[in-house]
This record gives C-alpha cells, structure tokens and sequence, in this order.
C-alpha cells in the first residue's frame, strides 16, 4: 500500500473530521435501509408461515373428518362449520401474504357444504395438497430471501467497517511515517542547536534539510523544516554580527588582539604537529605621538584607519592582520617563514611610505612611515609568548636603526652571538 501524499497541500484537520462524518452516515444509512428491508422480508415470511399453518391444519381437519364415522349428523354440521372457517382464515391469510392464487379452486368452494362430503373430499385434499406446497415453496423463498439478505448485510457491514480500519490504519501510518518520525528527526537536530552554538549551527541547517530530504515527509514537516532552517540560518547571521563585533577593532576594523592571539596559538600548535613555520610581524608608525601632538588626536585615528586598509589590502588572504594595540599593528602569517614574511613586510612599509597622508609634512623626514620587526617560529622562539617578545625586539631594533624599514630577529639573533 503506498503511502505517499501531496507534498505540496498540509493536511486539513477538518477534512478529516468532515471525511469521518461522512463515513458514520453511510454506515447509519446502509444500516438503517438493511434493518427496514429485512424487518419487511421477516414480516412477509411471518404472513406465507401463517398461510402455510393455516393450509396444514385444514388438511388435517378434512383428512381426519372421514375417520370418525360414529359420529352424529349435527357432530357433522359442526365440524363441518369448522373446517369452513377454517377455510376462510386460509384465504384471509392468503390475501394478506399477497398470495391470493395459492388456495386456487378453495375460494369457489367455500360455502359449498358438499365440497367436504366423503365423495368430494379426495378432490379437496388434492387441493388442500397443491395450495400447501405452493405455500411451503413461498415460505421457503422467504425464509431464503430473509438470510441472504442478512448474510450480505454482515458482509457490506464488514467490507466498510474493515474499509475503514484500513483507511484509518493508512492515516496512522502516513502520520507516523511522514509527520511523527521525521519530527523526531528534526527535533534530535534541533537539540544540537543549543549545545553548539555558534559551531555548528550552519552544518545543523543543513544536516536539517539533508536528513528530511532522503525520507518522504508531510507538507506540514516541510513547513517547520524550512521555519527551522530559517530560523537556524538567521542564528547564523547574527551571530556572524557578533563575532565580527567580538573579534575586529572597533575603530580600525581589523582583527583584534584576541583574536590574533587565539589564533597566533593555534597556529603555533599546527606548526608543532606538521613541521612548519609560522611568522608575525610588529608594525608601529614612526613618530606617531608627534603626529598627533601636532594634528590632533582626530586627525590620529584617522591615520589609523588610513594604515589599517593599507595593511588589510596588501596582506595575503590566508594573512591576520589585526590592530596590537595603540598605534601598533600586528600581522600573524600560516605557514610562512621568514623570507616571505620579509617580502610582504617590505613591501607593505614602501606601500606606506608612498601613501600620502594629511599633514604629514609636518612629520621628521615629511612623511609618515612604519617600522616592522618581523620573528619566525621554531627558528626564533618555542612559544607564542616569546615569539611575540622577539618580533617586538626586532621592530625597536627597526626603530633605533633610523625608523622606515623592516628587522628580522634572526638578524639581531646573528649579530649578538658574532659580539
């Protein structure tokens, strides 16, 4: 039996209730009109039963008549009277049997003393045997009439009933397999919501929407199924939102130290597992103070956010630059050694140093550069701790050697084991 419905149209409560109904008054009716015709066949079996005693008893009133030649003539008259009443209750029932022809000649007979005379009387019996055989083939065909009815009442009353068992019983199953299983379904995945928010909310949409798809469901799961993936997939969003507010520099809209930090770890404890090497890069404005003593501290953020989209733009997209603190920037480079990670530097302090800036004449040298001190793990440090320590040295090394270029801490590593 298939058990698959229009996935497109919900299933109306209604309907159903309506559908029930409607079935109770077919069974009502094909109940009623089964009772009132058998009620109508047991009644006219009961008038051809009448008519079939009736006969019976009057053939036995004429059949013993002869018998009893002792008796005397007003006996005669009186049981002669007798069997002529008889015969009048015969046609009687007859009539209302609606069989009036099955007495047949009885009828032309019935005041006609001489019709149950002793020459007349085998005559009589013939006919009293030919009427009550017509009136036992009557009752016999009503009898059989009345139990076929009843038999194809049982078995109507049967086929709908178990018609609607079994429509009943497809509903249920339709309801279970299409609406109470897949339910159970969704709300296992709906539980994982709140145990992995923000994790896995986008995998648990469209774990959602994957798992209802290899089973068949009802309209109305699909209805909550797409009200749970929207609900999952606005989750999402806003907590995209919150991460971006958690994670990014309010005022510069890079990374912030946090993040950097978290994921400076991570990478250190990749770089452990794989081999590999890991490098950041110390960037502070040169004379930045100076700056903003002489323009303002607007004018200072604004040259923040100026660097900030420099950095951004120039850095690779596997890159982290984030704001270190201050007039400080920071940038984590995966998977990069130092040799890379002094070309991209390089390159960015060039890229800053062309850029005009506002007021920047007023800057020692009349322009606004950076100095970025670059250190490498393992080569330099055994922890992200020390790595940031050591990539700070190089960049005040950077600083003291005239400001606008880039030190590794390698070099510095170098230059002091030659002393």
């Amino acid at each position: 039996m298939s058990s698959e419905i229009p996935l497109n149209q919900p299933v109306h409560l209604k309907r159903i209730t309506l559908g029930a109904a409607l079935f109770l008054l077919l069974l009502g009716l094909v109940i009623g009109g089964f009772m009132l015709y058998r009620n109508m066949l047991v009644e006219d079996m009961q008038h051809k039963q009448a008519l079939y005693r009736n006969l019976v008893e009057l053939k036995g009133k004429v059949a013993g008549f002869e018998k009893n030649r002792e008796l005397s003539s007003r006996d005669d008259d009186a049981t002669i009277k007798v069997m002529q009443f008889m015969l009048d209750e015969v046609l009687e029932s007859a009539a209302i049997a609606g069989k009036p022809d099955i007495p047949g000649v009885l009828i032309r007979k019935r005041n006609d003393r001489g019709y149950f005379s002793a020459a007349n009387r085998e005559v009589f019996l013939l006919a009293l045997d030919n009427s009550t055989r017509k009136a036992d083939k009557e009752l016999q065909g009503a009898l059989d009439a009345s139990v076929w009815v009843s038999n194809v009442f049982v078995m109507t009353l049967s086929l709908l009933v178990a018609g609607f068992v079994i429509a009943a019983w497809r509903r249920f199953y339709i309801i279970y397999t299409m609406t109470l299983i897949p339910l159970s379904r969704l709300s296992g995945k709906v539980s994982l919501i709140n145990k992995n928010i923000p994790e896995s909310i986008h995998d648990t949409a469209d774990d959602i929407r994957n798992d209802l798809a290899l089973t068949p469901h009802s309209w109305e799961i699909s209805r909550i199924t797409d009200t749970m993936v929207d609900f999952c997939r606005d989750i999402e969003a806003k907590n995209k939102k919150l991460d971006e507010l958690y994670i990014r520099d309010e005022k510069t809209n890079l990374y912030n130290y946090r993040h950097f930090k978290e994921h400076l770890i991570m990478e250190i404890e990749r770089s452990k597992r794989l081999d590999d090497k890991v490098s950041i890069a110390m960037i502070d404005i040169d004379h930045f103070k100076h700056y903003n003593d002489e323009n303002g501290h607007v004018a200072g953020d604004q040259v923040l956010e100026q660097l900030a989209g420099i950095i951004g733009t120039t850095c690779r997209t596997s890159d982290m630059p984030s704001r270190f603190g201050g007039e400080e920037f920071a940038v984590l480079f995966p998977r990069t050694g130092i040799d890379t990670s002094m070309q991209i530097s390089d390159r960015l302090r060039m890229i800053i140093s062309a850029e005009p800036v506002a007021h920047e004449k007023k800057q020692p040298g009349g322009r606004l550069t950076v100095s970025i001190g670059i250190a490498t793990f393992p080569d330099d440090a055994q922890d992200w701790y020390t790595l940031v320590n050591n990539a700070d040295r190089a960049l005040y090394h950077a600083k003291s050697a005239g400001r606008n270029n880039v030190c590794a801490f390698s070099a510095i590593k170098s230059g002091d084991e030659g002393k």
